[in-house]
């Protein structure tokens, strides 16, 4: 899924751009050497730049939304996992299993990126064949 390519890495170090005219969509990585965007003039309006998890606030801040909701008590320690970004995802996906909640947060991540993702297609005017 594009989204999870652009989302993978840093901002700006995944880039997939999907086509209006064609609905497809093209990878590019400098760092992976990966380039399907040659000859398409990515810039222009037929084409939209597939947003990076962390615009959408789908990154971190999903995971404060979550905790807050269902383990209000572990939002301070959450927030210092999230203050250093190289343990992070490993820290908070321990804690939840400790509790029992890593199940849970797989389904509200999958069912507020779907929402989200819904919602941006809607806004740039994208059709969604489902």
């Amino acid at each position: 899924m594009a989204f999870d390519f652009v989302s993978s890495r840093d901002q700006g170090e995944n880039i997939a751009y999907v086509g209006r005219d064609d609905g497809e969509f093209y990878y590019y990585s400098q760092v992976l050497g990966l380039d399907e965007t040659r000859g398409k003039d990515v810039h222009s309006s037929n084409f939209e730049s597939v947003p990076h998890r962390d615009i959408l606030n789908l990154g971190r801040e999903l995971a404060f939304d979550f905790i807050d909701e269902r383990l209000a008590e572990q939002y301070a320690v959450v927030r210092e996992y999230f203050a250093e970004e190289d343990t992070a995802e490993s820290r908070f996906s321990d804690m939840l299993q400790s509790h029992g909640l890593l199940q849970d947060w797989n389904e509200y991540k999958a069912e507020k990126v779907e929402k989200t993702l819904r919602e941006w297609c809607t806004q740039k005017q994208i059709e969604l064949d489902d």
